[in-house]
């Protein structure tokens, strides 16, 4: 049945993008927010991305975005974004020793890289690096100046308001935004409020929809479109002579007489376990979902010798064509306001208790009840695995092959049921190709052990049934593994991020002596507006005075974009 409804699936997307002539019928776009424009190094940038059609309808479609903060030629941060209904938002961390100047954000998709860089959404951000020398108070005798800053003025956009309900506030004050006027039919909404920049106000339509009236080209095919999840890359290296393999067949890996089967898993107490397909360019393909967040990756090549072994590929596109960009320099009437700020960053990035981990993992795609589960405090402790699984493991075994020891699992084989001696071996969700590190491994590591009877099949891989150890630190820890299997950190797209903010409504709260530096005080990237023309949003001030900004970005249904900016005071 799984198999019908995949096919059903993929003559759906086919006909999409193909329609009844052959050719694509539509195309894919970005368009990227910002909870500001001009950024500390050291601070983060937070993004908002949402994808529509080459028309600006909001569209459907790829489950990945990618963005890139770009200077010259080269990319210095790059994130995924996870996208549910066309949109998502992410958190880019700006590396403290990056230089003051101006850098191009640029954000795409994998299916519109078939198009070409042309058609990428890119827009313009500003960076100071205040820990770096040449920043002078207005009565120093070397002034810097910059006509090219000019000051933000209020924006508004159509019929849509956006209001504070007090013109000024004090320190750490709930205010709250008051937005009338919107449209029933909004698509996605984001609002920010932060500390005034000394950049000029981008319009949301005007490099959006430079994009968007170049004339389509036709698709490359090269990159396969993320409509399920995350798609990983990797390609066989010979680990004697670091070269990649190249030829490989279509089915699983031969090379040199040696059989290959190609498989990633992400580490943990939950099984996430892709089995690979290759493509016409000699790369192993993993279609994923789940995989939200940073976390470990382990690549393993079944049946293999420790003479080859996987290395994942880059998704990014990493270099662009050079674009010309003016030299950014602060004026020297900034300096007090930049020395607050960078302050404030430090005591924010010292005190916060907010996690740079702010995301959640997402469930398992692979998620079945194990035939048998033991908790292994309920028996007696056995001090080596064999004693383990002689004495209460049931439908699993060690047995002695070709000199070395292998575990074997129940499969059904027609109406038998037998030992199968290609199961799936995992510890900690780490795949172990080598049975006799489980052979020595301590028992008293392990909490419980899984067994699933098989057969089973995992992305196109058969195993005769899994076996699965749990240990107490979910760690893998003491294994040396074999160079056919690599474990390292890889980081998966972002789920949507959430702004920590301290609640002031209790006054302990509010006399705590805890500083607060927060420079942006409020980034709800996915304002939920359920069809109403008005609605409020709280947000509490800072230990931060001066002026701020509150703006608000969102699309409709139809494509239309709306947007408004106010200012308002702290003192």
């Amino acid at each position: 049945m799984k198999k019908y409804f995949c096919l059903v699936l993929l003559t759906s997307i086919v006909w999409q993008l193909f329609g009844q002539s052959g050719k694509i019928e539509w195309r894919e776009r970005i368009y990227a927010q910002t909870d500001k424009h001009l950024y500390l190094a050291g601070e983060p940038i937070l993004v908002k991305i949402l994808t529509t059609d080459e028309r600006q309808i909001p569209l459907v479609f790829s489950k990945i975005a990618y963005a890139e903060l770009v200077a010259d030629t080269m990319a210095h941060v790059q994130i995924k974004v996870e996208l549910t209904n066309g949109t998502g938002a992410g958190r880019m961390l700006l590396p403290a020793d990056l230089p003051t100047g101006y850098y191009r954000l640029i954000a795409y998709t994998q299916f519109m890289r078939n198009e070409g860089m042309d058609v990428f959404f890119e827009k313009n951000i500003t960076v100071v690096n205040t820990f770096q020398s040449g920043y002078y108070p207005a009565e120093s005798e070397q002034p810097l100046s910059n006509a090219a800053i000019t000051q933000v003025q209020s924006a508004t956009s159509g019929t849509v308001s956006l209001q504070p309900d007090k013109p000024a506030y004090t320190k750490r004050e709930r205010g709250e935004l008051i937005i009338n006027g919107l449209p029933e039919n909004m698509h996605t909404l984001s609002v920010s409020v932060t500390g005034k920049d000394f950049a000029p106000i981008v319009v949301p339509d005007e490099s959006f929809r430079k994009n968007l009236s170049k004339p389509a080209k036709d698709l490359s095919g090269a990159y396969l479109p993320e409509y399920e999840g995350h798609v990983i890359t990797g390609k066989i290296v010979d680990n004697q002579t670091e070269t990649v393999i190249k030829g490989l067949p279509a089915e699983n890996l031969v090379n040199d007489a040696v059989f290959i089967s190609a498989a990633i898993a992400f580490p943990g107490e939950k099984i996430r376990f892709f089995a690979g397909k290759k493509n016409n360019k000699d790369e192993i393909q993993f279609i994923t979902t789940g995989i939200s967040g940073m976390k470990e990756l382990a690549t393993v090549l079944f049946h293999s010798d420790e003479r080859y072994r996987m290395d994942i590929q880059s998704p990014f596109v990493s270099r662009y064509a050079p674009k010309s960009m003016p030299e950014l320099q602060i004026d020297s009437a900034h300096y007090h306001m930049l020395l607050a700020r960078s302050v404030a960053l430090q005591v924010y990035r010292y005190f916060s208790e907010e996690s740079s981990e702010n995301q959640q993992i997402s469930e398992p795609h692979f998620d079945i009840t194990p035939t048998f589960s033991y908790l292994l405090d309920e028996y007696t402790r056995f001090t080596t695995m064999r004693e383990v699984f002689i004495e209460f493991i049931a439908g699993a075994r060690f047995r002695r092959r070709d000199g070395k020891q292998e575990l074997q699992v129940y499969t059904r084989r027609g109406a038998q049921q037998e030992y199968g001696t290609m199961p799936l071996v995992l510890l900690d969700g780490l795949p172990i190709t080598d049975h006799e590190l489980i052979y020595n491994y301590d028992p008293l590591s392990v909490e419980h052990i899984n067994i699933y009877f098989g057969p089973c099949i995992l992305g196109g891989l058969q195993f005769d049934g899994i076996i699965e150890l749990i240990t107490y630190r979910r760690l893998h820890a003491d294994l040396n593994l074999a160079r056919s299997t690599q474990v390292l950190t890889y980081e998966g797209p972002q789920p949507v991020y959430r702004l920590y903010s301290p609640d002031y409504s209790d006054e302990k709260n509010r006399q705590s002596r805890m500083p607060d530096g927060r420079h942006t005080l409020l980034w709800n990237p996915d304002v939920q507006t359920e069809g109403k023309t008005s609605i409020s949003l709280p947000f509490y001030t800072s230990d931060l005075t001066g002026d701020f900004q509150a703006s608000m970005e969102g699309m409709t249904k139809d494509g239309k974009f709306i947007h408004a900016t106010v200012l308002f005071n702290v003192k």
